[in-house]
């Protein structure tokens, strides 16, 4: 009964020792990158600019986003 349990146990440090190795000296890395930055006047292009204010459509202090009939 002692020596399944003795090698199990063996088994598993030799998984956890190596799997920690691996991790430590060649971590996985990423491919997935962003392949360059935000255009931010791009996006400010397609804004409507004639949208009403949130006061105007909405209740306000009520708790409820019902539109204002």
């Amino acid at each position: 009964m002692r020596k399944p349990l003795t090698l199990i146990l063996a088994a598993f440090a030799l998984a956890a020792a190596s799997f920690w190795a691996t991790m430590l000296f060649s971590p996985p890395t990423t491919v997935a990158e962003p392949r360059g930055g935000i255009d931010a006047y791009s996006i400010g292009l397609g804004v409507p600019q004639n949208l009403p204010e949130f006061e105007q459509q909405y209740h306000r202090h009520t708790g409820v986003l019902d539109p204002l009939p």
